[in-house]
């Protein structure tokens, strides 16, 4: 991969950041690490993998994705010089609460790290996309299970990310690909071995 280009991996330090980090890695691409409250944690992983492959980078990224971000001011706060060719929108957020009794504001912040930005972050594929390179994708983690009880927000905000993928994915695939993964609980369960494997083993189908 040139070294000006990269995939952005949004919640990069979570349980299943850290599993896609690496799978990532393994197909020799360069990674914008994002984090939030994690800093220590995605420094700590970005040495790690600087260290595993030599030639390739890896960067970890500030952004507070539970804001209304602008498309500016998401490209500002990238590195100069960096042509982002995929993201993964990995970063969410839980709070418990039902359809009766849930805090606007709560609301407010799933909605912006699940769909708008998101979605935001897309367009800027859209806008680096080369016909010269095809690789150009999103793939977006939401869950299989998208009604979840006593976490409305995070349900019904996920929910809008996988309509948004059924519909975009027909568009045009052969150029941005598109993609919706809905990864079963991994954790904390009683094989949680087994269900990493079987996490990686499905995920690293949708990487070429």
């Amino acid at each position: 991969m040139p070294e000006d280009e990269f995939v952005l991996l949004t919640g990069s330090s979570s349980k299943l950041g850290i599993h896609i980090a690496e799978l990532l890695a393994k197909k020799k691409y360069n990674i914008l690490l994002h984090y939030f409250k994690s800093k220590k944690e995605t420094i700590a992983l970005s040495k790690k993998l600087n260290n595993k492959f030599k030639k390739q980078k890896f960067l970890p990224i500030y952004m507070d994705l539970s804001k209304i971000n602008s498309k500016t001011k998401l490209r500002n706060l990238m590195p100069n010089k960096t042509n982002m060719i995929g993201v993964i929108n990995n970063a969410s957020l839980y709070f418990k609460d039902t359809k009766n009794n849930f805090k606007f504001k709560n609301y407010q912040k799933n909605i912006n790290i699940h769909y708008r930005n998101p979605l935001t972050l897309i367009s800027i594929i859209f806008e680096n996309y080369k016909t010269i390179n095809s690789n150009y994708f999103a793939i977006n983690i939401t869950d299989d299970n998208l009604d979840i009880d006593n976490y409305y927000s995070y349900s019904k905000t996920k929910s809008m990310l996988s309509k948004y993928c059924s519909e975009a994915s027909i568009v045009d695939p052969e150029s941005i690909r598109i993609i919706e993964f809905k990864p079963k609980k991994i954790l904390p369960a009683k094989d949680s071995l087994k269900n990493i494997t079987s996490f990686k083993q499905e995920f690293i189908k949708l990487l070429k």
